[in-house]
């Protein structure tokens, strides 16, 4: 899928290079990076990298559900961890589940967003409609879409709180980019509406 603003992709991969860099950054720092905390990072990375392609190009199918099979083990995996630390409020709690909703995010808007899903009626049903300019997204998709965009900006709110130290410093790099990724996904998802 692509983005058509060029402004918009412009403004996206900025902000989804931000969470990239701020979170790469925690690693090169000494003493600042736990190795419980790489599958988080990691995965933080590489699907802002995503993001940034998506914004730019449209992808094949097989490249899309490729995608959507790695998001969706990732986002099973971390709210698998995230749900097993429920009793302890720890950050791996907050952590693995912001990743899981991320993940789940990213499926949405490869598979309902991007035109490789069934939402659309089969050829044959519509084929003499052809001409006819379409009507944008139906109104569930709509409707799911301003959720997980909600869900999104919300989930930004405890990391950007995390990340801003006394003084209005940015103490805390990785909170900084999982705000900043939470944000930019929910800005992402509006555009694509």
């Amino acid at each position: 899928m692509m983005i058509e603003s060029e402004t918009a992709r412009w403004l996206l991969t900025a902000v989804f290079a931000a969470a990239a860099l701020s979170t790469a950054l925690r690693w090169r720092r000494p003493g600042q990076a736990r190795r419980a905390d790489r599958p988080a990072a990691a995965f933080c990375v590489v699907m802002c990298a995503a993001l940034m392609a998506m914004t730019w190009w449209l992808e094949p199918a097989a490249v899309t559900w490729l995608q959507v099979a790695g998001f969706g083990c990732a986002a099973l995996w971390f709210g698998l961890a995230g749900w097993g630390s429920l009793g302890r409020f720890r950050q791996p709690r907050l952590v693995g589940l912001h990743h899981a909703l991320m993940g789940g995010a990213m499926i949405w808007m490869l598979v309902a967003l991007s035109g490789v899903a069934v939402i659309r009626p089969p050829q044959g049903a519509m084929a003499g409609m052809a001409a006819m300019p379409s009507g944008g997204p139906p109104i569930p998709v709509l409707a799911v879409s301003a959720l997980i965009a909600a869900c999104c900006a919300a989930a930004a709110l405890p990391f950007a709180a995390r990340a801003v130290g006394p003084g209005g410093r940015v103490t805390d790099t990785a909170a900084a980019g999982q705000a900043v990724m939470s944000a930019g996904m929910a800005a992402m998802l509006i555009v694509m509406l």
